[in-house]
């Protein structure tokens, strides 16, 4: 015979519930193998995500994070900034009668400019017509092209008319002047 373990009353030992008290006598389930597998498994993946959410946690305050100016700021800025640029080609056109071959001519002057318009998340290209009588450069095209998406693209020419596109590609001399 048998005691149950709850009620200490004497039982048939074959019992899987105790007819005096109806306490549970069957026996605990044992854990297999699946079951530890399981666990281990979970155990791994929390510790994974412990450690992911570590590593972007220390991503996130320790890189420094970009500076994105308001689009309507950041195209007046590059726009600014071009017209600073052609300040500069124009003037070395009057002291040399020619415009600069390359950016490089005159980038004592307007590198300040190009900085000033990449901060602005513009980058600007110099690209110069071609070559005249007596090898005079007479044209040129300095292109305003955006570090994100959405944004304007600009050309300026010797003109000083600034064009722009909302496209996603370099404005033209096609495209319709700013006012």
């Amino acid at each position: 015979m048998f005691t149950c373990p709850a009620c200490e009353q004497t039982i048939n030992q074959a019992s899987e519930i105790c007819p005096y008290c109806g306490a549970d006598l069957a026996p605990a389930p044992v854990a297999g193998r699946r079951t530890a597998q399981r666990k281990g498994l979970l155990a791994t993946l929390a510790g994974a995500l412990v450690l992911a959410g570590g590593v972007w946690a220390m991503v996130w305050f320790i890189l420094p994070r970009p500076v994105i100016q308001p689009r309507a700021a950041a195209e007046a800025g590059a726009i600014a900034e071009m017209r600073q640029v052609q300040a500069v080609l124009a003037s070395y056109k009057l002291r040399e009668g020619t415009y600069p071959s390359t950016i490089d001519q005159v980038a004592g002057q307007a590198s300040r400019f190009f900085a000033g318009a990449r901060r602005q998340g513009y980058f600007l290209v110099y690209q110069p017509g071609p070559q005249g009588a007596g090898g005079n450069v007479v044209r040129f095209v300095v292109l305003g092209r955006p570090e994100f998406y959405g944004y304007s693209n600009f050309y300026l020419d010797q003109t000083g008319v600034i064009r722009s596109t909302s496209d996603n590609r370099p404005a033209t001399s096609g495209d319709p002047p700013i006012h």
